[in-house]
């Protein structure tokens, strides 16, 4: 039996913890978030480091297994790691304090620097990757409706929803132009000034399809009585996948747990 147009626009997810309502999603993400804060608060080892927050990081890539989307993960982790190497590096040779661990030559290891380098490095990486598993699991569709079912109004539901499908549109828009230069004989690949000299004449035509889309869209919203003010007719609705209350009880009970055994922790 052919599916009718509302059927066709709804979303279904045959991974269970893919599938989760966003909402739930949200609890996960900030259960994990603040479980990281609290670990970056336990020194342990001889060197009073957050040795902690290096296991927790594994979390990520088996939730992102078990939400079945690993290789996309890791794929979009690349740039999180490159950042977070940076900053590894830049913090653990640069920033002095406490005894000195390592010296090679000039290049110098202290305590303090160790210890800033795995905080900031691991906070980045940790509430950076939660991120991105919540973006990659939930679409910008789903999100738009999980904010209006919790009463924000749908104007703002909408542009919230239209800065973030922006990004991927002026990003496939810029892919476009650069190979659109490059077929014409323009030096796109190089070093950074050769880079730099075929991406500033790209944003010309980037901005003006911009604005040009922009415009199109408001003449769209306007035929579609998006100002009207009168009951919305919504065709897509949000499923649950069944496992919504077992998620949040999970990711509560481990905050709470770890939260616990912080004050604990600090008491003896």
């Amino acid at each position: 039996m052919e599916k009718t147009f509302v059927e066709q626009i709804q979303i279904n997810k045959s991974n269970k913890i893919c599938g989760l309502h966003p909402k739930t999603k949200l609890v996960i993400l900030i259960s994990y978030s603040i479980c990281s804060f609290i670990f970056m608060t336990l020194n342990l080892t001889n060197l009073n480091i957050p040795i902690l927050v290096i296991p927790w990081f594994f979390v990520l890539p088996i939730l992102a297994l078990l939400s079945g989307i690993l290789k996309r993960f890791l794929k979009g982790f690349k740039v999180i790691f490159t950042v977070s190497l940076i900053v590894f590096l830049v913090q653990l040779f640069l920033i002095p304090g406490g005894s000195e661990l390592w010296r090679f030559y000039f290049l110098s290891i202290y305590q303090g620097g160790l210890k800033s380098a795995i905080n900031l490095t691991f906070m980045i990486t940790n509430i950076a990757g939660i991120f991105l598993w919540y973006f990659q699991t939930t679409t910008n569709q789903e999100i738009s409706r999980a904010l209006e079912e919790s009463g924000m109004n749908y104007k703002a539901a909408f542009v919230f929803t239209s800065s973030l499908k922006m990004i991927d549109v002026l990003g496939k828009n810029s892919r476009t132009i650069m190979n659109a230069q490059q077929a014409r004989g323009v030096e796109t690949e190089g070093n950074i000034l050769v880079r730099a000299k075929a991406f500033f004449p790209s944003m010309v035509p980037l901005i003006l399809g911009a604005v040009i889309n922009a415009d199109e869209k408001a003449l769209t919203l306007e035929a579609r009585g998006f100002n009207y003010q009168c009951k919305k007719t919504r065709l897509f609705n949000l499923k649950k996948s069944g496992w919504e209350k077992q998620a949040t009880l999970i990711s509560i009970g481990i905050t709470i747990i770890v939260l616990g055994w912080r004050i604990l922790w600090q008491i003896m």
